[in-house]
């Protein structure tokens, strides 16, 4: 992972870890990672919480994102699968910040 990517992903990952509700699926921590996070939010759909975000401008997948094996073999086929968030070089702290306040917001 470059390290521009890592500033702003270490962010993210251990932004998701903190909110109450949230699972992060994968590693829990930055050794090994690629920049880009699988999480679900306990009592919403994955398709809502995509839907939200985009709402405020923040673009994520939701669904199987082509692992369609990898998503039944954790037990999430029937609830929709996972929210999958990625930084790329034009991913600004503000939007790992913005996510993650949708996010919180949604948790409570």
């Amino acid at each position: 992972m470059m390290a521009a990517e890592n500033d702003v992903f270490a962010p993210l990952l251990d932004g998701l870890l903190s909110i109450d509700g949230v699972r992060v699926w994968g590693r829990q921590s930055m050794e090994g990672r690629v920049p880009t996070v699988a999480f679900t939010l306990r009592g919403h759909h994955p398709d809502a919480v995509a839907e939200e975000l985009a709402r405020n401008k923040i673009a994520v997948w939701s669904g199987h994102s082509y692992a369609v094996e990898a998503v039944r073999h954790m037990g999430l086929s029937d609830s929709g699968g996972v929210v999958r968030a990625g930084v790329t070089r034009y991913v600004s702290h503000d939007d790992v910040t913005r996510l993650l306040d949708v996010v919180r917001s949604l948790a409570r």
